[in-house]
């Protein structure tokens, strides 16, 4: 695997997100397919926006992409639409074949419905790790994150971690990590 540097990151186009947070987190998940000798994970990211982490993804991780937005404006997700449509859904489970997302990456609408109903529909399709971005940025977030942590206190099979780094010393985004066991 290639190492996870900032210059690596700058050179691929650099993310959409702060990135010391996002350094942090793609070595986790790297170390994480290292350990569970996963050669080719399977990643489900809601919200592309410029699509830059595709990318990061697929030279970091040997991934497999599947990008899900609202909109094509920005990117060229792999699905366009809604990820709460259940055609939205259904063209996932299509891509994917019966496979599960090792990978899921929830950062679409920044509400807590939304983000809620995008960990209740896609969770139960991901067999190791879903993230939250966003969890000390926004209001919404920051609760939903709080209160899975709450709700799942006592969930043997599920570990709750996070990172954040500031971004040009303005904001700490945050990323909400949980692995399934």
């Amino acid at each position: 695997m290639i190492e996870i540097t900032e210059d690596a990151m700058k050179t691929l186009g650099g993310p959409n997100q702060i990135l010391g947070e996002w350094i942090a987190y793609m070595r986790f998940l790297q170390g994480y397919c290292k350990e569970h000798k996963l050669k080719k994970p399977v990643v489900a990211e809601i919200g592309t926006q410029n699509g830059r982490q595709k990318t990061h993804y697929e030279k970091f991780l040997g991934a497999h992409h599947i990008g899900i937005d609202v909109s094509d404006k920005w990117a060229k997700p792999d699905i366009v639409g809604n990820s709460h449509d259940p055609n939205t859904v259904g063209k996932l489970k299509n891509i994917l074949g019966g496979k599960p997302i090792n990978f899921l990456f929830i950062d679409g609408g920044h509400t807590y419905a939304d983000a809620m109903a995008d960990y209740l529909t896609y969770g139960p399709l991901t067999n190791d790790v879903i993230a939250f971005h966003d969890i000390r940025h926004e209001k919404d977030i920051g609760q939903l994150w709080s209160d899975l942590q709450v709700a799942e206190k006592d969930n043997p099979n599920l570990t709750f971690l996070s990172v954040g780094g500031w971004g040009n010393g303005w904001c700490e985004l945050g990323i909400g990590i949980i692995v399934k066991k």
